[in-house]
């Protein structure tokens, strides 16, 4: 894995992740657009130069209201036969902020006259294998940026119901473990248009250290949780978790390194 310039990268970004949070925080109609990319294995390094290039752009975008943020993460665990192995995540305010394309002045604002030169090496660095859009339903926000997050797919045949789980079920739990230094953000995002019907949602987890990824004792925070609410509030939640595997089936779970971000608007 040819990402030697990660650590560099990360003290980069001590405040970005937490600057785009911020403005989610105020922002109810929030949507990502997902881009899954395909890069060779000796390709990498040439691919990470064309996306910071490409960051100056998305950091003209936010400064003139037309998103939110940028993030770029590289998928752990991805070998030859995985369809994508870097993402790129561009956060909007609404939908229908995404309509609006990358314009000429952009492109001149951000690249001068080496546009053309730019597109021919970013179509060499990388296949775009697809996109999705996700919009943000719930969320715990963080003052410090995720390193890792844990991105569970989510198959529900009642999207109603799945979301009402996470939030009374789950979610008081995640805030406790927030508490507790064992994870650093979280959120359910939901899929649209659903073209294949595959998978509705998305959870995802926010971490600081990769230690804590697997590292959660449940039954303590569990504990911690009932023991400030009352009883029928606790009869609702473990009510919602034990329907868990009812509701909802994790299509696949992976993990996603932050290798770079935009930082918020100034």
């Amino acid at each position: 894995m040819r990402i030697n310039n990660q650590k560099k990268l990360m003290k980069n970004l001590l405040l970005s992740s937490f600057l785009v949070l911020a403005t989610l925080a105020n922002e109810a109609q929030t949507v990502a657009v997902v881009d899954f990319m395909k890069v060779p294995g000796n390709g990498q390094d040439a691919y990470l130069a064309v996306e910071k290039q490409w960051k100056s752009l998305h950091q003209n975008r936010i400064q003139s209201g037309a998103i939110l943020g940028w993030e770029l993460y590289y998928v752990r665990n991805s070998g030859t036969s995985s369809p994508y192995n870097f993402v790129t995540v561009t956060i909007y305010p609404n939908f229908a902020k995404t309509e609006a394309s990358i314009s000429a002045d952009d492109f001149k604002k951000a690249f001068g006259n080496n546009s053309d030169e730019l597109m021919k090496k970013t179509t060499a660095a990388r296949n775009l294998i697809y996109s999705e859009t996700y919009q943000l339903q719930v969320g715990i926000l963080s003052n410090t940026p995720d390193k890792y997050i844990v991105v569970n797919s989510m198959h529900t045949d009642n999207l109603d119901k799945y979301l009402n789980m996470e939030k009374v079920g789950y979610m008081p739990m995640h805030e406790e473990a927030k508490k507790s230094g064992k994870l650093n953000s979280w959120g359910i995002w939901t899929r649209w248009p659903n073209e294949d019907n595959s998978v509705q949602a998305v959870a995802v987890d926010g971490y600081t250290n990769f230690s804590d990824i697997n590292n959660m004792d449940y039954n303590d925070i569990l504990g911690k949780v009932m023991a400030d609410k009352k009883p029928s509030e606790v009869y609702d939640m473990l009510d919602q978790v034990n329907k868990t595997d009812a509701i909802r089936t994790i299509v696949k779970s992976e993990i996603w390194d932050l290798l770079d971000a935009t930082t918020s608007k100034m």
